[in-house]
């Protein structure tokens, strides 16, 4: 986030009492649930989001019963959306001598948003808190609204972190991916102490919406006591500036830059370092940092690794350096660049542990070093090409200590949600999984063993690195090969969303919707695209529209159009009441043989059309009998930069292959995700 400004509230009272009351569920005026961020031995943020300016305080203490603590007035930092200058009216006539915070980048109107730093906290001791407008608390009265402290640095205390990347769609498999991991620590008695996430948190542009929707909403039960430590991606960085510290994703998360939980101050919260206990952890800016070794990231990182005295060394950074899941690393910049420049600098202090996400997949290392080529090649750079399973071949077995280039495990989670793809088998890969899932890792005095959890609560993976002594590195100059594997030709509507809608919606244009339509002749221009355009000679009818499919039950039957005409036009109106809080819209359809979609006068989607459009419109690919009638979904690409609060034109035109086409299908619906 931005640098703090200060600001002093006037007239908090004592909520003691108030916070005890029973409430039925959280208050509408919250717009993003607490979440705790940037936790420490002695120090913890809570931040939170409400729709109005309100009067903030965070009562704290050791039980639920007892939130006798409050936080100090210098400690609470508020900002505001862009546009909301009616909050900055209200709040200013309400608190004399108020300071606000830097604006939020691109929130929805009339959000507030609260940063409040408790201090003066027991190291690795449990708090419990409310978050409150005045004596009204906002949240229940639940142990939930708990946190612990990290114990101090250097402890030898166990550790427990989940891990995974490309999780943010807002997908059913998003929800099971996460429920699996969950009830995996319940079985097991043995809750996360943080999480770290590998970026691609809000799929598809981080904006705003949607790390409301797809982070904040999927994981908030778990953030309102567990810190997620992030690292900034490529989806992030497509509204979000990593090397300018600006965007949706600096104004979610607060992460340390001057030291503060520990390591080397950064100055910047795109790069950073905690302690937890006796292990150091390393997030890095692997989109659009400079990452050559002169950069101030590369600089820092090796003063950071440098200074630290932790027994286990982790990093993580979205791009990975070895993969060949949905993204090759051997062929984009990123990830070769990470391999070339960041990789040596981590084996050379002898980083223990590396997790990437960026390509959808599970892919986890043998026991490496030194594999800084491209193409990436094992020979001379795997110093133990067995499994690591502690039942199978044996952990991999490291010196005690910090020993340079003694071996590093990597590990790509990619797999948190986002649609599963393979390219091929990277030679350093020990375990290449192509399946939904999570990354949990536990460290134990000299152990860290990890397990790879599916999105079904089964350990597909697990591998251990064992630090003592006794332990000399030697390079293989012929190490374990993996198996051969031959890619199989992707379906050519995947995409990181994949085809399945979203796991909650509205129907905006519902099936079976009166539209108005033209068939037999063409419009004279685009205007039928675009509000406002007068199609009174337009006829109105009941989708489905077409002829053919026997099982399809038409609302309006097109049935002089065998022989006659290729194209049907339709077009609709409708409202959305907030434009900039739609996270994603989608069409809903069965078509035969092809279409283009439009919204606002703007083409959005296009299938089975090859070249131009209406009455020029050619390559029209025939759609085989059994798809016809499926009903396929399709986000709409880049909705977000048309879509108006208010009356808006959702336009389709369809089209069979020639004259003598067996069917003619349009069955839309346009939906948005809730």
């Amino acid at each position: 986030m931005a640098r703090v400004i200060h600001i002093a509230l006037l007239g908090l009272v004592s909520l003691v009492s108030a916070v005890g009351r029973e409430t039925e569920s959280l208050p509408s005026i919250l717009s993003r649930a607490p979440y705790v961020q940037c936790a420490t031995a002695t120090s913890i943020w809570v931040l939170w989001r409400t729709t109005r300016p309100i009067q903030p305080v965070v009562r704290y203490g050791l039980s639920p019963q007892q939130l006798s603590s409050r936080v100090e007035r210098s400690a609470i930092v508020v900002r505001l959306a862009p546009t909301t200058n009616r909050a900055d009216l209200e709040l200013t006539n309400r608190w004399a001598g108020l300071t606000l915070g830097p604006r939020l980048h691109s929130a929805p109107a009339g959000t507030v948003q609260y940063e409040a730093h408790l201090t003066g906290l027991r190291p690795a001791t449990t708090y419990y808190y409310a978050v409150c407008d005045g004596d009204q608390p906002l949240t229940a009265p639940d142990p939930s609204y708990h946190f612990r402290t990290h114990p101090l640095p250097g402890t030898l205390v166990p550790i427990r972190f989940g891990a995974f990347g490309d999780s943010g769609t807002g997908r059913e498999r998003q929800r099971r991916v996460w429920e699996a991991l969950l009830e995996f620590t319940a079985r097991d008695r043995h809750p996360m102490d943080f999480f770290l996430h590998l970026g691609d948190m809000a799929y598809n542009r981080g904006r705003d919406v949607e790390f409301s929707t797809r982070f904040f909403g999927p994981y908030e039960a778990t953030l309102r006591h567990t810190v997620f430590w992030p690292t900034f991606a490529n989806h992030e960085g497509i509204t979000s500036k990593g090397a300018a510290g600006l965007g949706p994703y600096f104004d979610a998360y607060r992460c340390p830059t001057n030291g503060e939980a520990g390591g080397a101050p950064s100055g910047h919260e795109g790069f950073y370092s905690f302690d937890y206990g006796p292990a150091h952890f390393i997030s890095l800016n692997s989109h659009d940092e400079d990452r050559r070794p002169t950069s101030r990231m590369a600089q820092w990182l090796k003063r950071d690794l440098a200074q630290t005295r932790a027994q286990w060394l982790i990093a993580f950074f979205h791009q990975a350096p070895y993969s060949k899941g949905s993204h090759d690393s051997d062929r984009e910049k990123e990830m070769i660049q990470m391999r070339t420049y960041i990789v040596p600098i981590l084996e050379a202090a002898g980083v223990d542990l590396v997790l990437a996400g960026h390509s959808h997949i599970y892919e986890r290392s043998m026991l490496v070093d030194g594999a800084y080529a491209t193409p990436t090649i094992a020979e001379n750079a795997v110093l133990d090409d067995g499994d690591g399973d502690p039942r199978g071949d044996g952990p991999y077995r490291k010196p005690a200590g910090r020993l340079p280039n003694a071996g590093t495990v990597y590990v790509v989670a990619g797999h948190g949600g986002a649609t599963m793809r393979r390219k091929a088998t990277c030679p350093l890969m020990r375990k290449t999984i192509l399946e939904h899932g999570s990354l949990l890792v536990d460290i134990q005095g000299d152990t860290l063993t990890g397990y790879m959890i599916d999105h079904y609560g089964d350990v597909r993976d697990t591998f251990s690195i064992v630090k003592r002594d006794g332990v000399t590195p030697m390079r293989l100059a012929y190490p374990w090969v993996p198996p051969a594997w031959i890619a199989a030709k992707a379906p050519a509507t995947m995409d990181e969303l994949g085809t399945s809608p979203p796991d909650s919606y509205l129907e905006l244009i519902p099936r079976n919707a009166t539209w108005q339509y033209l068939a037999g002749t063409h419009p004279r221009s685009d205007a039928w695209t675009r509000l406002g355009f007068d199609g009174r000679d337009w006829q109105v009818g009941e989708a489905p529209f077409g002829y053919g499919p026997p099982d399809v039950q038409f609302g309006t039957v097109l049935a002089d159009m065998p022989g006659r005409y290729t194209t049907v036009y339709l077009r609709r109106e409708f409202d959305v009441e907030a434009a900039d809080a739609v996270t994603e819209l989608g069409l809903l359809i069965a078509y035969a043989d092809g279409f283009i979609a439009y919204l606002n006068g703007h083409e959005v989607l296009r299938r089975g059309v090859g070249q131009d459009r209406g009455r020029s419109a050619r390559d029209i690919t025939p759609r085989r009998a059994q798809d016809r009638t499926a009903l396929r979904y399709y986000p709409l690409r880049d909705a977000e930069r048309y879509l108006r609060t208010g009356r808006n034109v959702l336009a389709i035109e369809g089209h069979v292959a020639n004259l003598n086409s067996p069917a003619c299908l349009l069955d839309p619906a346009l939906i948005s995700e809730d």
